[in-house]
């Protein structure tokens, strides 16, 4: 049986106290947008980039850039959701012979199969460190907002790593969240991505559009 993770998400939030530090990881700033309307209100936030999945290097810059083009929005008071604290942002050095690592013996999996898993596992790890070490209250990631995501999966193993920080449930694609990210970020100007960001994905990507061709 599936776990009501927005309803675990609305029951954490509303005991959170107001300022309560969260380490969020980010995949990228169209996905952040959404999430961000759903905590910017409660929670003091640390965007955190660690994506070795990101395939080419090329990419992986691209999509910081935008991320730190959200940033200067959110605190410049552009964005239609508030801050009630400034919002900052720590990248972790790319390095994507991690992910390699991690994916080895599964390069042949389709998209959202056992190598999701193993990069979820790679990115929110990292997450729990930094957070921990930090003295973060919570972490949580922006990636259940993607229908092609599996929230159950995701907060599993989220949940399953937590220490000291707590893990904060979430399932963002709830109450339409994809298509607000959609929104969110064609209004602010944001590059969207046609793939999740591993260059298997990149290849499955590139097979399935000569198929359409």
């Amino acid at each position: 049986m599936n776990v009501n993770y927005d309803l675990l998400f609305q029951e954490a939030k509303s005991k959170a106290k107001e300022g309560s530090k969260l380490l969020l990881h980010v995949c990228c700033a169209p996905c952040t947008t959404y999430c961000l309307t759903r905590l910017l209100d409660v929670f003091d936030i640390t965007l955190y980039f660690s994506d070795d999945n990101i395939f080419p290097d090329a990419e992986w810059e691209k999509r910081l850039g935008e991320v730190k083009k959200l940033v200067d929005i959110v605190n410049n008071g552009q964005f239609e959701q508030k801050a009630k604290f400034p919002l900052k942002l720590h990248v972790k050095q790319y390095n994507y012979g991690n992910f390699l690592h991690c994916a080895k013996g599964l390069e042949k999996e389709r998209e959202g199969g056992a190598r999701c898993e193993k990069c979820f596992e790679l990115r929110l790890d990292d997450t729990r460190n930094f957070a921990d070490a930090n003295e973060f209250d919570y972490f949580a990631t922006t990636l259940t907002v993607s229908p092609y995501k599996n929230s159950q999966v995701i907060n599993a193993v989220g949940g399953g790593l937590a220490k000291k920080a707590q893990w904060l449930c979430t399932d963002f694609k709830k109450h339409n969240g994809y298509n607000e990210s959609v929104r969110l970020s064609q209004k602010y100007g944001l590059y969207r991505q046609h793939y999740c960001g591993c260059a298997f994905a990149l290849q499955q990507m590139q097979r399935e559009q000569k198929q359409k061709d």
